[in-house]
């Protein structure tokens, strides 16, 4: 049987309707893409993980419609679309001829050679005729990771070039088909995991762990409650959410354990340095097609010691300083930081040191002055969802009027109280160039019933208290895309 396709060429406000009105004629399927594509005015649209699109469809958008041979005429479907309101032109029509589609999309993926030895291979072609050559199975399918894009060429070349992974532990957070956990498996790496918001990534990447022969754990984000830390973690996701996700994915970092992120664009590379820069410095290792993988180890806290060994009045004296110090610390600024510790340890024994440590620091503020302090701590936080909802440009809205509305929901996520974050907002145009950035600081966001508890707005975040707030903001005209980070940098 052969086939026609039906092409509009629509404005971006009628893409969506059109296709459904379409399907309703007849059609066999939709799809959407840039009219302008392959062209100087091309606009590529970014879905990322955690946050809602703010556009479906481009400027001009090309709206591809499949029917079979028998299907109403061009002209009838013209027809028809008029009298439900469709002000759209003549589509162009062209034949398509009926083909063998499976063998013809399995023929646009070969065999794929990632580094010196990772090979991705899908099941229908043989395994290079190398012996040193280590293959992975893993077939183009509904979750992101094949090995042929940029982003996770770069991470799979990291995984192969530092040794040592059989006595390491790996989270791949953002697994997707997992191919950076299963690729780290067959190098030999130690006990590994993946995480990811789509439960048909996780679905999908535990087919491919199987037929690899390989024992990864894939969970939802509900379903990793461990918290583990590990040797090595690696996310291949997009920049904006690496900079959201920069608390959760720093807390999972064992001591001297590796980062690796990618999906960054090289433009983009600074600011993502710049966000993660509270918990260990990122680097470029490496720059592919224009984007980049950044690495870096959270260092082990040592004192640095001398070669020589000191006299024993120098250690006596440092002893005594040291003992100072502390004491120092207690009474003035410890005070909090030890409870905040307790606040972190585990549950088996947070109750009976919280009461131990209470007894003796009502006794010591008998005699000194005490201060309670919240704790300013981004591993604290859990951004549970944020959204900026762009209104589009309006010659009737006043200058001083909303023009966007942030949507935040934050949680506390230990058991004591937290200081309140301030917000920091980067906005975007189309280009993804940095046009403005809003720092609100906790009174500019906090909802109105907190802000009118000047203890709560004063002590910070009940414990594990979550909080949502709606907030009407003015943007600039060629606002098109945004960030969100919190921040304790810009306290007034």
């Amino acid at each position: 049987m052969a086939f026609r396709e039906l092409v509009f060429t629509v404005p971006e406000d009628l893409a969506e309707n059109l296709g459904d009105a379409l399907m309703e004629l007849g059609a066999l399927s939709i799809s959407v893409s840039d009219a302008a594509a392959d062209t100087e005015e091309e606009k590529p649209l970014y879905g990322e993980p955690g946050l809602t699109p703010e556009k479906n469809a481009w400027e001009q958008s090309q709206v591809i419609a499949l029917f079979d041979e028998n299907g109403l005429t061009a002209a009838e479907i013209s027809l028809a679309l008029s009298e439900e309101g469709f002000q759209v032109n003549m589509p162009l029509e062209r034949s398509v001829e009926e083909q063998d589609w499976v063998r013809l999309t399995q023929s646009q993926f070969d065999p794929i050679q990632v580094g010196q030895r990772l090979w991705v291979v899908p099941s229908w072609h043989d395994a290079p005729n190398d012996p040193n050559a280590v293959c992975l199975a893993v077939d183009p399918g509904l979750a992101f990771g094949t090995g042929s894009h940029p982003t996770t060429k770069l991470c799979m070349q990291w995984l192969e070039e530092h040794v040592g992974l059989g006595e390491k532990t790996l989270l791949d957070y953002g697994c997707g088909s997992g191919i950076l956990a299963i690729a780290a498996k067959r190098l030999g790496c130690g006990p590994a995991i993946g995480v990811d918001i789509d439960p048909q990534a996780v679905s999908s990447a535990k087919d491919n762990a199987i037929r690899n022969e390989v024992s990864v754990a894939f969970y939802l984000p509900e379903e990793d409650t461990a918290t583990s830390q590990h040797d090595v973690v690696v996310a291949n996701i997009l920049a904006n959410p690496l900079q959201v996700l920069a608390p959760a994915l720093c807390q999972r970092i064992a001591p001297e354990g590796h980062i690796v992120l990618s999906g960054i664009l090289a433009r983009q590379a600074e600011e993502v340095i710049e966000t993660y820069k509270p918990w260990l410095d990122l680097q470029v290792w490496r720059e592919c097609d224009g984007w980049v993988c950044l690495t870096g180890q959270l260092k082990k806290k040592t004192l640095n010691s001398s070669k020589s060994p000191s006299p024993r009045w120098l250690k006596i004296v440092a002893s005594l300083a040291l003992s100072a110090l502390v004491l120092g610390q207690i009474s003035y600024l410890g005070r909090d930081a030890i409870k905040h510790l307790i606040a972190k340890s585990p549950p088996s024994i947070q109750t009976s040191t919280e009461k131990a440590f209470s007894a003796i620091d009502k006794s010591i503020c008998q005699l000194l002055p005490c201060q309670d302090r919240a704790l300013s701590d981004f591993s604290a936080w859990s951004i549970e969802f944020a959204n900026l909802e762009i209104s589009a440009p309006s010659s009737k809205r006043k200058s001083s009027e909303p023009s966007g509305i942030l949507k935040l929901q934050i949680r506390n996520q230990l058991n004591t109280f937290v200081a309140w974050p301030a917000i920091v907002l980067t906005i975007t145009d189309a280009n993804d160039i940095v046009i403005a950035e809003k720092v609100l600081q906790a009174k500019d966001w906090l909802p109105s019933e907190l802000q009118s508890d000047a203890t709560a707005l004063d002590k910070g975040a009940a414990p594990l208290l979550e909080v949502s707030s709606n907030l009407p903001l003015a943007l600039p005209e060629q606002a098109a895309g945004y960030r969100v980070r919190l921040s304790y940098l810009n306290k007034e």
